[in-house]
Parts: structure tokens; C-alpha cells; sequence
């Protein structure tokens, strides 16, 4: 009887061991910890085409973000990712970061988003949370407005175009030629 004990105490021990060392969630973390993560709605026409387009640009103006574009299924499953922390940055239509930001409509339920533009593309809000620290916010508008394949994300002066939701003060920083606040 005390050896069938420990052989089950022992498989019971293996088991945990093995189930939690191989969690997604560690490894996910762990990505997200090595890049920065501009995420978009995938059913959502250019949406992920624009969101590539922005990655790029940011990974080729600052290589150590290791910028990356990611689909999320809806644009309130955007928000959520934003919301809790998960991504960093999101690419809105501006209904929808208006209704988040305001706790409207679907974000009814919720309190208000606080989102900060970061830079317009294509006529949609390049958006992070608040608390996104300056210089980074700095650093991406820079990588956008100096990216070599313009094209892609639009005339350089739509990206400062007016928009609903306040700007980053680390975009407005750069968009009014200040250097980068840490």
C-alpha cells in the first residue's frame, strides 16, 4: 500500500512538473517581454496590411523593439489586450477608440479606456494606453514619419492629423520637434 502511495505521489509530482513548465502562457510572456506588439482586427479590410506596414517601421527605425503585427478578432478584443497590458500598442478605426475611450457602446460595461493617440494612419488611430512610457511613444512617431516606404502608411502630415483622443505626449513631443523625454 505505501508503494502504490509514493509511485502516485511520485506521478502526481511529474505531472505538475511537466504541465506547468510547458505553459504557452511563459512562453507568450516571455515574447511579449522581447517585442513590442502593434496589434489589429484581422476581419477588418488593410487593417493588418497597415499594421505590418507599422511594424516594420518601427523595427527598421529601432531594431531592439523588434516590432511585430498581430491579428486579434475584433476591435474590442483590441482594446482588451491594450486594456489589460498583454500588447502594447493597437491600430483603431476612431468610432471605435472614441466609444472605448469614452465607455460607450460596446465598452459600456467597462470604464473609460485611457487611450493616447500615438500617430493617424490611414485614417485610423495608432493607439497605446497612457501610461506607455514617453520616449517610446516618441520613438514610434519618429519611426513612422521617417520610415523610407511612406506609401504604406500614408502622407507624413496625416500622420499628426487632428483626431478625437488626446496624443501621447511623447508623439507630441516629436511631432513638435522636441527630443525624447525619458
Amino acid at each position: 500500500m505505501t508503494e502504490r502511495r509514493i509511485l502516485r505521489l511520485a506521478m502526481l509530482g511529474a505531472a505538475f512538473v511537466l504541465l506547468t513548465g510547458h505553459s504557452p502562457y511563459a512562453q507568450w510572456y516571455a515574447y511579449r517581454a522581447k517585442h513590442l506588439v502593434v496589434v489589429a482586427t484581422a476581419s477588418r479590410p488593410g487593417d493588418m496590411e497597415a499594421a505590418e506596414a507599422i511594424a516594420a517601421a518601427i523595427a527598421a527605425r529601432w531594431p531592439r523593439t523588434r516590432a511585430v503585427s498581430a491579428a486579434a478578432g475584433s476591435t474590442t478584443e483590441v482594446v482588451k489586450l491594450l486594456r489589460s497590458g498583454q500588447l502594447q500598442v493597437g491600430l483603431l478605426p476612431v468610432p471605435d477608440a472614441v466609444e472605448a475611450a469614452e465607455g460607450r457602446g460596446r465598452f459600456a460595461d467597462e470604464s473609460n479606456v485611457s487611450l493616447r493617440v500615438v500617430a493617424v494612419v490611414r485614417g485610423e488611430l495608432l493607439v497605446v494606453m497612457d501610461y506607455f512610457p514617453r520616449a517610446g511613444a516618441h520613438d514610434i512617431a519618429q519611426a513612422l514619419s521617417e520610415h523610407p516606404l511612406r506609401a504604406r502608411l500614408g502622407p507624413r502630415e496625416a500622420l499628426r492629423a487632428k483626431a478625437p483622443i488626446e496624443f501621447h505626449p511623447g508623439a507630441v513631443d516629436y511631432f513638435e520637434g522636441k527630443a525624447a523625454a525619458p
